[in-house]
């Protein structure tokens, strides 16, 4: 481990003791008032921590054949893991499953390409942004559909409870939503003709079009610019407040940079650091 990573770790792994010891005048997990029934403490103590995670949604976060996880988010996840001393446990997730994953208390974290939407933070709360993205259209090869003025009448897949299925709603009214439980599945309804367009992230769609040249990235600016944060229960604000401090540590240390530009091909925005 480098020298600025240990300082990192180090830095964040103080905090989480001394955060352990303060009171809030939230509510914890499971109702109960102060650090004593955060999640926080009950990771220190486990020395586990359960992650919530995609598992098909390259290169945000992929399940591999060997049962690994790998992606951006789970780099990201990884290095919280590291800072509380704790092992990760993994929990796949789609982007329905999210919400529901948070509110019946399964996971400590919900770290997925996750948009910090007004409507969301009404159920869950949300830590500091992590990362930026935004929105494209992806359609076949040979399709007619030229521009987003082409989709009218056209049926467009999304993920259930995504960023994707509101923009359809609110920016493309006339086209016809194809809901599905994941992005995989979007990719094979599109493949097979079963759907004329998909719509997913500006991460997600160029790197689908790089490894399938029977796709193409529909021509237009990027749709909704947004910022990915963590999910959390709500209530919990000695854990959100540990989490913030991990995030800021990571974007500053450099680590969220390489990481960034390991899997997503970019540089960290500056307004980030």
């Amino acid at each position: 481990m480098g020298t600025k990573k240990k300082l990192f770790v180090a830095v964040v792994a103080t905090f989480a003791l001394t955060a352990t010891g303060c009171t809030s005048s939230g509510e914890g997990k499971g109702g109960t008032a102060g650090a004593s029934g955060s999640h926080l403490t009950e990771i220190l103590k486990s020395k586990t921590i359960k992650i919530a995670v995609q598992s098909e949604a390259a290169p945000w976060g992929v399940l591999q054949s060997s049962g690994d996880y790998e992606g951006y988010d789970i780099e990201i996840a990884k290095a919280l893991g590291e800072s509380l001393g704790a092992e990760v446990d993994f929990v796949s997730t789609t982007n329905e499953s999210r919400i529901p994953l948070l509110q019946a208390d399964k996971v400590d974290v919900v770290i997925a390409s996750f948009t910090a939407t007004n409507e969301r933070a009404q159920s869950v709360q949300f830590t500091v942004p992590y990362a930026s993205a935004g929105t494209l259209i992806a359609v076949p090869a040979d399709s007619e559909i030229r521009n987003y003025g082409d989709l009218a009448g056209k049926s467009v897949s999304t993920s259930r409870g995504s960023t994707g299925e509101a923009i359809l709603k609110e920016q493309f009214p006339d086209a016809k939503p194809a809901l599905f439980n994941s992005f995989a599945d979007s990719v094979q309804a599109l493949k097979s003709g079963k759907i004329d367009a998909l719509i997913e992230n500006n991460v997600v769609v160029p790197e689908l079009v790089a490894k399938d040249n029977s796709i193409k990235v529909l021509k237009g600016d990027v749709l909704k610019p947004s910022l990915m944060s963590m999910g959390v229960q709500r209530g919990d604000q000695t854990w959100l407040n540990y989490l913030n401090t991990f995030i800021r540590n990571y974007n500053v240390s450099g680590e969220n940079d390489g990481a960034t530009r390991e899997w997503l091909n970019q540089p960290m925005p500056d307004y980030l650091k």
